[in-house]
């Protein structure tokens, strides 16, 4: 579960320009900055944001299909690129240029000829406030006693994978569990045992969220979500009947269930194909 866990990954930073030369010339100024990807037409980055999600794009103001100020409203369309950072580069040092491309939502601009220690440094200064903004958010979208998303985090995490779903055509899995006799199991091990019993459930949904995009959350109390986008309703069940086996593997007494002498769950799975929004 990539998507919410609480370590920072290799930077992603996207360099588009139609000249070949100079996306090679910024390419080998950031390669030690992060992973960098090229692209040298507005439709070749937009298809290349969507797939790799980058952290910061350099993006050229002028190019011959679409300007740089039009990608990145198509680009801001996209939900799942909010938090991206973008870095125009051009050649013409106006302000009006300038305050058109702030206006736009890029953090900065960089002229040409680019100089390799400024691009370098402003680079990194900015990729280190992503990533320290980054580091908060992933703090806030996680659930405090279990370690996987929290409430919020599979709400978000949700509605991306429903605009997904509706533009792809693919479906949309659900998984909800519930630890029986939850609260019985509090009154008579008391609560530490019960925080251990909810971070050992916790586990056993994080390593069935094996797909990238899967989500494992704390839905609130011991009630816990997996979602799972691309899932089809047979391969959703067979999670499901995973999830209950591996739970009850853990042979963790329960003198208080009413269904059995160990801890157990119950869950519903539903999924759906959303249509065009």
């Amino acid at each position: 579960m990539k998507r919410f866990t609480d370590s920072p990954q290799e930077a992603r930073i996207i360099v588009v320009d139609d000249d070949p030369g100079t996306v090679l010339v910024l390419a080998n100024i950031l390669k030690s900055l992060g992973k960098v990807y090229l692209a040298t037409s507005p439709g070749e980055a937009i298809t290349l944001a969507l797939r790799v999600e980058p952290d910061l794009v350099l993006l050229d103001v002028e190019m011959p299909d679409a300007d740089g100020f039009a990608v990145l409203k198509e680009l801001r369309t996209h939900g799942q690129l909010a938090d991206m950072l973008v870095l125009f580069v051009t050649s013409h040092g106006a302000p009006d240029i300038e305050e058109r491309a702030l206006s736009a939502g890029a953090i900065d601009f960089i002229n040409k000829p680019v100089q390799a220690d400024i691009v370098r440094a402003r680079v990194r200064n900015y990729l280190t406030l992503k990533q320290q903004g980054d580091q908060l958010r992933r703090w806030s979208m996680l659930d405090g006693l279990t370690g996987i998303a929290n409430r919020r985090a599979f709400d978000m995490a949700l509605d991306t994978e429903w605009e997904r779903a509706e533009k792809s055509g693919e479906s949309l899995g659900l998984v909800l569990c519930d630890i029986d006799y939850f609260k019985l199991y509090n009154d008579l091990y008391g609560h530490p045992s019960g925080d251990a019993c909810l971070q050992s459930v916790a586990a056993v949904l994080r390593d069935s969220a094996s797909s990238p995009r899967a989500v494992a959350a704390r839905y609130g109390g011991e009630e816990f979500a997996l979602l799972l986008p691309g899932v089809e309703a047979a391969d959703a069940a067979q999670v499901a009947q995973r999830l209950c086996a591996a739970v009850s593997a853990l042979e963790a007494p329960h003198a208080g269930s009413h269904v059995s002498s160990h801890v157990t769950l119950s869950l519903g799975v539903a999924t759906i194909t959303p249509g065009p929004g």
